[in-house]
């Protein structure tokens, strides 16, 4: 049986790149049939390829429960690292999967460079990764926030959260229209969200502005994303900052900033995911509810520096590069520019 390949030279037939393949409109989920596809060809010896068909996570509220989802992020596109003439055997052999089509009338097909499919997977990467809905733990709530009951008897109601201590213990409750107390323990995940940071108390808390600590976390998180790893000493730094701030209770948004960004760098360098993961999905949720500039930088620069993620990435540049047009700067603001230039060299994301 005879192929019906373009009119290409041999070499370009035979010559292996990241293929854009373009969906059917009607077509969705590629990624299952190719990776049979991959697993065949792979048990049976023949040529195999590299394929990306990258989803995004989805959070939705199905009978008052959140559940999570993966959707392609790309609706209509997969991409294949192989020869045009391994995909036309693709394509050969299932049908289904009839989607390379050229760019136009000379035969050429769409194609993108390594360095772009590496870009591209990075960006891909940090949506799989991101936490689009989360609802902070009780723990880190302050006296003073504003959240809004979004499930159960008392939805749509307004309050203020309270500190209680109760015996042996700090019970969180909300207190609703100065008269009615409800405990926010009896509230589950997902019933409520936070809509105002307390933003009293702005005192400097001069033990979270420590250069020693500050630029020892800096610098392990250099180390961490390199070739030698982080050292002894780093994990030691990351340690302290966990005993002496890890209890912490601070209610000021600006203050809570300073004190994330801490605990964030110590969780990374010190490889504990599970916390890692909580924190930052606390403070995804309060990113939006951050008012100082220098606050959500610094927020927004911590998430850049400890997820590698494109997300923050864009978000920190587009916060932080107009300062450098600034005429004179603070030396807190040329602290973060630096910051942010040692990340981009250290992630390999020069511009």
């Amino acid at each position: 049986m005879g192929h019906d390949f373009p009119p290409l030279s041999l070499r370009d037939i035979h010559a292996v790149k990241w293929y854009v393949l373009s969906l059917p409109v009607c077509h969705k989920g590629p990624a299952k049939g190719l990776q049979r596809e991959l697993d065949r060809r792979i048990r049976l010896g023949e040529p195999t390829f590299d394929f990306f068909a990258p989803s995004f996570v989805e959070v939705c509220r199905r009978e008052g429960r959140l559940v999570e989802t993966h959707r392609p992020l790309l609706y209509n596109y997969v991409f294949i690292y192989s020869s045009v003439y391994e995909i036309f055997r693709l394509k050969r052999d299932l049908p289904m999967y009839n989607f390379l089509r050229s760019v136009d009338n000379s035969g050429s097909y769409p194609f993108i460079s390594d360095r772009e499919m590496e870009n591209l997977r990075w960006v891909a990467r940090s949506y799989s990764d991101e936490l689009p809905v989360y609802v902070p733990e009780v723990g880190y709530l302050r006296k003073g926030d504003r959240v809004r009951i979004t499930e159960g008897r008392f939805k749509g109601v307004e309050a203020s959260v309270v500190i209680q201590p109760g015996a042996g213990e700090r019970e969180v409750m909300v207190c609703v229209d100065n008269w009615m107390w409800v405990p926010l323990l009896r509230v589950q995940p997902g019933e409520y969200e936070v809509i105002v940071l307390n933003d009293e108390g702005k005192h400097v808390y001069t033990r979270l502005d420590n250069p020693r600590i500050q630029n020892g976390l800096h610098e392990a998180l250099g180390r961490h994303w390199g070739n030698c790893g982080v050292t002894a000493a780093d994990r030691a730094l990351a340690a302290e900052v966990l005993r002496t701030y890890g209890s912490l209770r601070l209610d000021s948004a600006v203050m809570r900033c300073k004190l994330y960004s801490l605990l964030l760098s110590a969780y990374t360098i010190l490889g504990d995911e599970e916390r890692q993961k909580s924190l930052i999905g606390t403070i995804v949720s309060f990113l939006p509810l951050i008012r100082a500039e220098q606050s959500l930088a610094l927020l927004l620069l911590t998430l850049y520096g400890c997820t590698d993620s494109s997300i923050y990435y864009y978000r920190a540049h587009e916060l932080i590069d107009p300062w450098n047009q600034e005429s004179s700067l603070k030396k807190s603001k040329l602290s973060l520019i630096r910051r942010l230039a040692d990340y981009d060299r250290w992630l390999g994301h020069l511009r």
